[in-house]
C-alpha cells in the first residue's frame, strides 16, 4: 500500500499531470459520461494529504481546459443543428434544451454554474450558446468563470473531505470522491428540476 501511495504521489508531482489534466477536462465536454468532477475532486483530496499536485496550477489547467472543452461544443452550436442530433431528439431532451435556453437568458453566470451539476448540462449549454450567436466575448466571460467556479468547488470539496477525516491517502481520497458523487447526484437531481421547474 505504501508502494501504491508514493507512486500516486510521484504521478500528481509531475508537470505531465497539468496538460493531462486539462485535456481530460476537455473531451468531458463533448463525452458528458466521463467523470472529470470525480477526477478534480481526487486531486484535492490527494494535495490534502501530499500537498502534490498545485492546487493553482490545478485550477488553471482545470479552468482553461473546461473552456477549451465548452468553446469547441459552441462553435458545433453555431455550425449544426444540434437539437436533431439522435441523442437529443427525445422529447424530454427538446424540452430540456428550451427550458436550459430560457434559464440562461435569465440567469446568466449562476446558471451556467448550475447546469454543470444537470445531466447533459454543461454540453446543452455551450450549444446553445453557439446556437444562438451569443457574442463570443460575453460566452467566453461566462464560461470562463463558470469553469473556474466549478474547478475550484471540486478542489475544494476534495481537499476539505479528506482534511477532515484521518485515515490513509488512499481512504481519505475514495471517501472524497465518493461523497462528491453522491452530493453530485443529490445536486443533479435539484437543479435538473430547478432547470425544468418553470414553463418555456
Amino acid at each position: 500500500m505504501q508502494e501504491s501511495q508514493e507512486f500516486v504521489i510521484g504521478l500528481v508531482g509531475s508537470p505531465w499531470l497539468y496538460p493531462v489534466f486539462g485535456f481530460f477536462i476537455a473531451v468531458s465536454a463533448a463525452v458528458p459520461p466521463i467523470p472529470s468532477s470525480a477526477l478534480i475532486v481526487a486531486l484535492g483530496a490527494v494535495n490534502s494529504q501530499s500537498g502534490a499536485p498545485d492546487l493553482a496550477l490545478a485550477l488553471l489547467a482545470g479552468a482553461l481546459g473546461s473552456v477549451a472543452g465548452d468553446h469547441v461544443m459552441y462553435l458545433l452550436g453555431m455550425r449544426s443543428g444540434f437539437t436533431q442530433w439522435p441523442l437529443l431528439r427525445s422529447p424530454a431532451n427538446q424540452i430540456r434544451i428550451d427550458r436550459l435556453t430560457s434559464r440562461l437568458a435569465e440567469q446568466g453566470l449562476l446558471f451556467a454554474v448550475i447546469a454543470r451539476f444537470i445531466p447533459l448540462g454543461r454540453t446543452l449549454i455551450a450549444l446553445i450558446s453557439g446556437g444562438q450567436r451569443v457574442d463570443v466575448r460575453q460566452w467566453l466571460g461566462l464560461t470562463t468563470a463558470a469553469g473556474a467556479i466549478w474547478t475550484a468547488y471540486s478542489l475544494a470539496f476534495g481537499w476539505l473531505t479528506a482534511r477532515w477525516i484521518p485515515l490513509p491517502m488512499w481512504a481519505s481520497v475514495a471517501i472524497a470522491v465518493g461523497g462528491s458523487l453522491v452530493l453530485g447526484a443529490v445536486v443533479s437531481r435539484i437543479a435538473d428540476r430547478f432547470a425544468l421547474g418553470r414553463a418555456s
